[in-house]
């Protein structure tokens, strides 16, 4: 017979992975700081630990679920409500993930909206994790209290993690929340100005000027964005053609998830042009 974890274990456990599943959600959100390859995998993983977290709770989730209306009190369905919220989340931040993702590398005419919709339910699933937490604040501060070692412990305690100490308060939830509030509001605003289009269109007119400057003549030959449409380059009075791939002339890899710089410029050879 396979020995079934303690209390104290199994909340250590729940506890730990549903942190290490909070950290790598918020790093996982930061674009600017994994890059779109550490973007993608570990998007991958947090995927797979919010499966996880799901297997764990599987009794609680099908017992609410076959009571939701009839012998499930308003605790229990708010709760159901967040986490049913929290797996659509992740489930459509997975799928537009895969659709703009550098794996398929898909030609996606409407890949604006695609990645609009991955940001959209990306701050979506956030604040609702941050509800989660409010509404669980307690168990997460008795939790770290507990497994901290030298804290002490209610008489008859006897080391097990469950319940919360009565005298978690105000202190406690002030440091739980805010801590998880401002983490949640940093990476939020991050990915709300994360749109890459400005910030390519910006490099883009540095990168033109100085295409302009250091090729005296151009003749009119098309651009091709990466999204299908066609724009002409400046005309002059020379013979050659300048060709660029890529319309976007992004000078940051968190920018674009086609971006490859082979000659180490620090521009992406998409946006060069080539005579």
């Amino acid at each position: 017979m396979i020995p079934q974890p303690r209390s104290s274990d199994r909340q250590r456990r729940n506890w730990i992975l549903d942190a290490i599943l909070f950290a790598g959600f918020l790093i996982a959100s930061s674009l600017d700081l994994t890059g779109v390859g550490v973007h993608q995998w570990l998007g991958l993983a947090v995927a797979a630990l919010a499966g996880v977290h799901l297997f764990l709770h599987q009794d609680w989730v099908s017992s609410v679920t076959r009571r939701f209306f009839s012998g499930t009190g308003s605790k229990a369905r708010r709760y159901y409500m967040v986490d049913a919220g929290l797996l659509l989340g992740f489930a459509t931040i997975a799928l537009t993930g895969l659709v703009i993702s550098t794996w398929l590398d898909l030609t996606l005419a409407s890949y604006a909206a695609w990645r609009g919709w991955h940001v959209f339910a990306t701050i979506v699933t956030l604040v609702l994790v941050v509800i989660k937490i409010g509404l669980h604040w307690r168990w997460i501060a008795g939790v770290a209290r507990r497994s901290v070692p030298g804290s002490p412990l209610p008489a008859g305690a006897s080391g097990s993690l469950a319940p919360a100490p009565a005298r978690i308060g105000r202190r406690e939830f002030l440091l739980t929340m805010g801590a998880v509030g401002i983490s949640a509001l940093v990476v939020g605003l991050n990915a709300v100005d994360g749109d890459p289009t400005a910030e390519a269109s910006a490099a883009g007119e540095s990168l033109a000027s100085e295409a302009t400057s250091s090729t005296a003549s151009l003749v009119a030959a098309p651009v091709r964005s990466p999204r299908g449409s066609t724009s002409r380059s400046s005309s002059g009075t020379g013979a050659s053609s300048c060709y660029v791939r890529c319309g976007r002339r992004c000078s940051y890899p968190g920018h674009c998830r086609r971006y490859v710089d082979a000659n180490g410029n620090g521009r992406c050879d998409l946006g060069e042009c080539l005579s």
